[in-house]
């Protein structure tokens, strides 16, 4: 592997992930408006759900895959790659059958349990998904063992925009013939397994043209029995993928928790009706987008550590075993910790300019602080699924549900919607540190503390306060002047500006990234040249 194209992979996937998480938010705007904080919570409520068993259906696959395939390559076994992508479409696609049959038939007993039985149709409209998602998932993992990040990344913003449009489609189109919030959010969940079948055919297209430019076997084979009935590359498969899936559960079941209990801790512990109960939890599922966006950094290192770890290991090399476990660390760290408490300095600017009010922003700072353990998180599962310990994250993630659900009955009994947002700071701490144990069993890694964790904790605190100090600013400026979206806006821009700023240019003078880091980043050269003149100029200075 080149030194750049494990962070080259990451950044690629980071940016793919950036715009569809920005596509997912500007229909989430637009869908708020139109069904209302009701029908937002009952929208919100389902997906914790379908996404668990999204999660379930195709999670473990990719990374399993995509570290078949590089120690596949690493040995130089390239006709056993289409066989390996065969037989795994086949195992895929009957899970997936089989998960749709259980979330459909199921689909009553779930809504009696989350307390809504309006919710039987959402959830089984959602579950046709999952016919398609696990076939999209196969041919994902495929390109993660090539390390084609690019294929992969237009693969996710092309479904995530069929989904804004088709869930958008359906919601102005049913509200409009004045159709019931039920009915409204049933719909919109057909438009997302619409979605899924379009990005299977999508997929299927990137597969054929890069077929074309890296045969990988011989196309006959296909027609031979032994390809498709092999009870030990089944086994081998499962062995790795289950304990993969069960630990990228991590926000899709940490969210279904606050599903199954929030709406009956606001009932019978705050006493209010079903639909208060509903507009609270959807005042509350305002920061699920904003969260996996500020984390997002470390869950594409998660995906883009697992081959290049894994074909480390198999080459033996320990060396570069361990300087891709330290890069992973710090770049989390590095990344996710200003986007975490970038987060919480323009929670209220983001949250009118997304949905209008100032509703549930104490929460959303709260839980901008709970991204930094779950970025770090992200990229620890990474590194033990690449180190061929995924039993591990499973194991801890266990941990951290019996966490959560404590904090969750404790805090919002407590202190309401914020309370559930403390409790996923303390569930994704808890989880953080137990990976970062296991890994320091594992791999000998180097740590200078003051370098690695005090430089960068203070510069992110001074952003902190210099980017919340920008949005008040904007807020004492225009407030009267301008209406709540674009004042909103306006404060989340000059934030973001200000946070951005003091960030990028602290790195650059003290620096926080040291030269032979940067020769594992896309275009470090030119970012050591700058670095270089930066301090010089810095030195010049202070001799003057």
């Amino acid at each position: 592997m080149n030194k750049g194209r494990f962070l080259g992979g990451a950044m690629i996937l980071a940016v793919a992930g950036l715009l569809s998480k920005a596509i997912g938010m500007f229909y989430l705007i637009p869908l708020q408006v139109i069904v209302g904080n009701s029908g937002f919570g009952l929208f919100q409520q389902v997906f914790p759900l379908y996404m668990t068993f999204l999660i379930l259906a195709t999670a473990g696959v990719p990374v399993a895959l995509s570290r078949i395939i590089a120690e596949t390559l690493a040995e130089g076994n390239q006709g056993l790659i289409r066989q390996t992508l065969a037989r795994s479409m086949v195992m895929m696609g009957s899970i997936g059958l089989v998960l749709f049959a259980i979330l459909y038939a199921g689909s009553p007993l779930l809504a009696d349990l989350m307390g809504n039985p309006k919710l039987v149709d959402p959830i089984r409209a959602v579950s046709l998904s999952l016919l398609f998602v696990p076939l999209i998932a196969v041919l994902r993992g495929y390109f993660y063992g090539y390390q084609k990040m690019l294929h992969v990344g237009l693969s996710q913003i092309f479904e995530q925009s069929l989904r804004a449009a088709f869930i958008l489609m359906a919601s102005l189109y049913l509200v409009s013939l004045g159709e019931d919030t039920g009915t409204v959010i049933t719909g919109t969940n057909y438009g997302t397994a619409l979605s899924t079948l379009i990005s299977v055919l999508f997929l299927a297209v990137l597969l054929w043209l890069h077929r074309r430019r890296e045969p990988d076997g011989n196309p006959d084979e296909w027609r031979r029995l032994r390809w498709w009935f092999d009870r030990d590359f089944y086994l081998m498969m499962w062995r790795i993928a289950w304990p993969i899936c069960i630990s990228a559960l991590v926000i899709p079941i940490f969210s279904l928790v606050d599903s199954f209990l929030a709406i009956n801790i606001f009932r019978y512990v705050w006493h209010v009706d079903g639909v208060t109960a509903d507009t609270w939890f959807g005042i509350y599922s305002r920061g699920g987008s904003l969260i996996q966006l500020a984390s997002l950094f470390g869950a594409s290192i998660a995906l883009s550590i697992v081959p290049a770890i894994a074909e480390a290991k198999r080459s033996r090399d320990d060396k570069r075993v361990s300087m891709l476990t330290r890069l992973s660390y710090r770049f989390a760290w590095l990344i996710g910790l200003p986007a975490g408490l970038g987060l919480t300095a323009v929670a209220e600017g983001a949250n009118l300019a997304l949905y209008g009010d100032a509703d549930g922003t104490r929460a959303l700072a709260i839980l901008g602080i709970s991204s930094i353990p779950l970025s770090l998180l992200s990229a620890t599962n990474g590194i033990l699924q690449g180190l061929g310990r995924e039993k591990v994250p499973a194991k801890h993630l266990a941990w951290g549900v019996l966490v959560k659900a404590g904090t969750t009955l404790l805090f919002a009994s407590l202190f309401g919607i914020d309370g559930l947002s403390i409790s996923w700071i303390c569930a994704t701490a808890v989880v953080c540190w137990l990976n970062v144990r296991a890994i320091s069993r594992l791999v000998r890694v180097d740590v200078n503390w003051r370098f690695d964790l005090t430089y960068p904790l203070i510069v992110a605190n001074v952003m902190l306060l210099l980017a919340w100090g920008a949005t008040e600013t904007i807020h004492y400026l225009c407030h009267g002047h301008l209406g709540a979206r674009l004042l909103g806006a306006a404060e989340t821009i000059a934030g973001i500006g200000v946070g951005l700023l003091v960030y990028f240019s602290s790195a650059l003078v003290i620096p926080l990234i040291d030269d032979k880091e940067l020769e594992w980043v896309p275009g470090g050269g030119r970012l050591q040249t700058l670095m270089a003149a930066v301090r010089k100029r810095s030195i010049g200075l202070k001799r003057e």
